[in-house]
């Protein structure tokens, strides 16, 4: 693909996820969009032969930016995995559209729900990971067999509908607020399960947010 080529992909995708936040996936079309960005609509389908296909393209580029995020990490802290987090949902921010409407999304986008699905089980497992490193660092100690997949369960259901649940009953909030709320709600759900080492560290990042 040439230069000028991705340029003008990257364009269209760039003003698609701006009018997609600003008025929600389901009400802007390929028509909409080429008016905004002055083409026509042959110009928009010749990249994304249909609507699901730039929406899908879109998820694609949330996937692997967190995927940059998301990572497991040897020797990981406390502050560093909710530093992970804080990443991650500064980084949904961004892309708030695919968050805000997922369940239409996943069931009308096959492509999408497969990659969804598979992105899910790699997210959780490098969340395990990252979970059982804290507790080899003495920062979480998880006596129980099903401690461990309660809390990847857990985090990563509020991962996914935060955003959501922030529209409904946070709406006039701040995005920092909100941001700053769900992450002292993470720290709340491992709180129970910290060390005295864990729960100092938890507590200054939380500060931090101050």
């Amino acid at each position: 693909m040439s230069k000028s080529t991705s340029n003008r992909r990257q364009k269209i995708l760039d003003k698609a996820l701006e009018m997609f936040n600003e008025r929600g996936i389901e009400y802007v079309g390929l028509r909409e969009l080429a008016a905004v960005l002055d083409m026509r609509v042959s110009n928009i389908t010749y990249y994304f032969a249909t609507k699901d296909d730039l929406v899908y393209a879109l998820s694609l580029q949330l996937s692997e930016s967190n995927a940059e995020i998301i990572v497991a990490a040897k020797g990981i802290t406390i502050e560093g995995f909710l530093g992970m987090l804080k990443s991650v949902f500064e980084n949904h921010v961004q892309f708030r559209c695919l968050l805000l409407s997922v369940v239409h999304l996943l069931k009308q986008n096959r492509h999408m729900a497969a990659a969804y699905n598979k992105t899910q089980d790699v997210r959780n497992s490098t969340i395990m990971l990252n979970l059982k490193e804290l507790v080899k660092g003495n920062y979480l100690l998880l006596e129980e067999k099903n401690d461990l997949q309660f809390l990847v369960s857990t985090l990563s259901l509020i991962s996914r509908f935060w955003i959501s649940e922030a529209e409904i009953s946070k709406r006039q909030w701040s995005t920092k607020k909100q941001i700053h709320h769900y992450l002292k709600l993470v720290t709340t759900l491992l709180a129970p399960y910290t060390t005295s080492k864990g729960r100092k560290e938890m507590e200054a990042f939380i500060d931090s947010l101050n």
